[in-house]
């Protein structure tokens, strides 16, 4: 796979109009799994980078109540990498218990893949942040569509499985469930991060 941004831009418009053959391309480049965490890890750095200007162009008021949890980048870089290193282990283990066949190495791939192609949309509202602010918004509801539905088709092509409505529906209780285990693990920290 060629690795220029003209290159890697084209393949990410690509997969929006066909992102099972998207997920296959991405799938079948043989890299080695340190390669693949790296990758991982850059993207949750510039991720972290992109969330923590758009939190600095923001009104004083938004800066404010974002600046505890989110006023730092290295934190905002753990979180980051913390969420996909999740999300990885529950692409692969999830769906292996459903019956899929994916492999550790590929479901990688694809989230950062996945996060690729999010970073772009990142930029993209990042520049309008500055040149025009309501776009900014509409970007980011995009954005959060654009993952559902590149999730659904990666995680489907990752492991085998036909029906998408299943896959997407699998996704959402996976996210209710963790997202209520973690609450619960991490609820009675969180008043001593905030300092409240």
């Amino acid at each position: 796979m060629d690795m220029t941004l003209p290159a890697l831009l084209r393949q990410a418009r690509e997969t929006l109009q066909d992102p099972r053959g998207g997920a296959r391309a991405i799938m079948a480049i043989d890299l080695p799994t340190g390669t693949r965490w790296a990758a991982l890890l850059l993207m949750a750095v510039v991720s972290a980078l992109l969330t923590h200007m758009s939190i600095s162009l923001s009104p004083p008021d938004t800066r404010a109540e974002f600046a505890v949890v989110l006023g730092n980048p290295l934190f905002m870089a753990a979180l980051e990498g913390g969420a996909m290193l999740l999300g990885v282990v529950a692409i692969h283990r999830i769906g292996a218990a459903r019956g899929g066949t994916g492999h550790l190495p590929e479901a990688i791939s694809l989230m950062v893949w996945l996060q690729f192609i999010l970073m772009l949309l990142q930029a993209a509202q990042l520049v309008a942040q500055v040149i025009l602010p309501p776009l900014a918004t509409i970007i980011g509801f995009l954005g959060v569509g654009i993952y559902f539905y590149l999730l659904t088709y990666f995680v489907a092509e990752l492991h085998g499985f036909r029906s998408l409505r299943t896959t997407f529906l699998g996704i959402i209780a996976t996210m209710l469930a963790m997202g209520f285990v973690l609450a619960l693990i991490l609820g009675p920290f969180i008043p001593a991060v905030v300092g409240v």
